[in-house]
């Protein structure tokens, strides 16, 4: 078929046009995407605002361990939409690599929460100077960019996830949980909405988001989950008393700043801290190990 100069002119000027706005689609499109993943993100943030006050210890036990909990949420490239929420959290790959071989260098022995258990429960020792890596929510990023370095150093880490977004953008999917625990990484509850449990009046809701979550990991995963964290660093002692009985042995808080020690008497509100989202911060938490420390 024979075109005139004049139609080909315009099917070009249309092609172009195209070939541009398929670019500012997809500049645009990828910017939004991470905008909503920053803002996700966000709306989980467990920045500190107020620590849950620790109920008054009723074991008699006064067993005690050095122990700190490590929280990270965040580990991926920064975004430019994200907002002081998310940078409060988040760290680069970079600076994530750059803490965990610290900890290697520092004289620091990384141990699963079981570790922790079984040193009040059964009496097994602890290495020296135990340090406990936790993250929370169940971020895509942990597996993307996390997991390998985890694997690098040959660190157990804990994964709580919450239940419900599983599998759905920007979440872990069920084989990336299923290949972190093949490679002894710990899956761990946060619930299944990760609501503030403390606002629930129905008690038939709260003990679902408990019990349900560890009933819906435990079916795709075959394993026992043993640990919760609560949402937020939120709990009572309703809901304290609701997790031992769903079968947990031991349960994180946040926030509940006790200089890294914790005891038999509160293995259900273990104390933890938000990870240092600098090298030079992390350093001045956890200092190097010196010839003279016990």
């Amino acid at each position: 078929m024979h075109l005139s100069r004049q139609t080909k002119v315009l099917i070009g000027a249309l092609l172009v046009a195209l070939i541009a706005g398929g670019a500012f689609f997809f500049a645009h499109g990828k910017g939004a995407s991470e905008a909503a993943m920053s803002g996700d993100q966000a709306r989980y943030a467990e920045t500190p605002s107020e620590a849950t006050p620790a109920p008054m210890a009723t074991a008699s036990s006064t067993a005690q361990a050095r122990v700190p909990i490590v929280v990270y949420h965040i580990v991926r490239p920064s975004y430019p939409s994200d907002s002081a929420a998310v940078k409060a959290l988040a760290l680069t790959p970079e600076i994530f690599d750059a803490e965990m071989k610290y900890l290697k260098d520092a004289g620091y022995h990384v141990v699963p929460f079981s570790a922790l258990e079984n040193y009040f429960l059964k009496g097994t020792p602890l290495p020296s100077h135990p340090i406990i890596i936790s993250f929370d929510d169940g971020w895509s990023d942990q597996f993307t960019y996390a997991f390998p370095i985890l694997e690098k150093y040959r660190y157990p880490a804990t994964f709580f996830v919450f239940t419900n977004p599983i599998g759905t953008r920007g979440f872990l999917t069920w084989d990336n949980l299923r290949e972190m625990r093949d490679a002894g990484m710990t899956i761990a509850s946060h619930s299944r909405s990760h609501p503030f449990l403390t606002k629930i009046t129905d008690p038939s809701v709260l003990w679902n988001e408990i019990d349900g979550s560890k009933q819906t990991l435990e079916k795709h995963l075959g394993i026992t989950v043993t640990e919760f964290a609560y949402p937020f660093g939120q709990y009572n002692d309703a809901i304290v008393a609701l997790v031992k009985k769903a079968g947990y042995r031991a349960a994180r808080g946040d926030y509940v700043q006790r200089g890294g020690k914790q005891s038999l008497d509160q293995l259900y509100e273990l104390s933890a801290l938000n990870a240092p989202t600098t090298l030079d911060l992390f350093k001045r938490k956890f200092p190097a190990v010196t010839a003279s420390d016990p």
